[in-house]
């Protein structure tokens, strides 16, 4: 306990300002990849965007992991796994109300 109170007080006191832009930076890097797969030719766009968002989520966890000094495969497969189940399920409920992008 006091060596986290020693570490907590060795670090920096960063304002509201570098923590908006330390969420907004690899917010926008990780929107850039499936973007980029939107803007391809109508007839790959649906599975190249859905293999896209799964990339830069793979990538989302093991940076996440490696970070945060975590198991990198299990929390890259928990972000997978969440991330698909949400799109699976938002694609599900868009097919059953008839609602198509």
């Amino acid at each position: 306990m006091a060596r986290n109170r020693l570490i907590c007080n060795a670090l920096p006191n960063f304002g509201p300002i570098h923590a908006a832009l330390t969420s907004a930076l690899p917010f926008t890097l990780g929107a850039l990849l499936p973007l980029l797969a939107i803007l391809t030719p109508q007839a790959i766009r649906v599975p190249l965007t859905m293999g896209a968002v799964l990339a830069a989520l793979a990538l989302t966890g093991a940076v996440g992991a490696y970070l945060g000094q975590a198991p990198v495969a299990r929390a890259t497969v928990r972000v997978l796994a969440g991330g698909a189940l949400a799109m699976m399920t938002t694609y599900a409920i868009g097919h059953l109300v008839g609602i198509a992008i």
